[in-house]
């Protein structure tokens, strides 16, 4: 991808930093500056792409491939987690403790 942006593009965001630049961004201004151009919009979209996957979000939580055990489970069950549900499951804290 990197080679089909122009050459400004590529001083504003160098290829390989993109992604670093981007993590630092809350959802607001990445939401924001894609509406900017067309490039920063394909490149911005690719790394929502890859940074909200949820394989990348079970990684620490679950051995490989077990997270598309446990997505199967909620596609069957209607299994649905949010909230402090998820804050107690993903920081491995139980029912009682605070994740605060």
């Amino acid at each position: 991808m990197a080679s089909a942006l122009s050459p400004r593009f590529q001083q504003v965001f160098p290829a390989p930093m993109d992604d670093v630049y981007m993590d630092q961004m809350d959802l607001k201004t990445l939401y924001r500056f894609s509406w900017t151009c067309k490039e920063l919009n394909n490149c911005i979209s690719g790394y929502m792409r890859r940074a909200f996957c949820p394989k990348n979000l079970f990684v620490p939580i679950f051995k490989p491939n077990e997270h598309l055990l446990f997505r199967l489970l909620q596609f069957k069950t209607g299994l649905v987690i949010s909230g402090s549900t998820v804050l107690h499951f993903t920081c491995f804290s139980g029912p009682t403790q605070s994740v605060a």
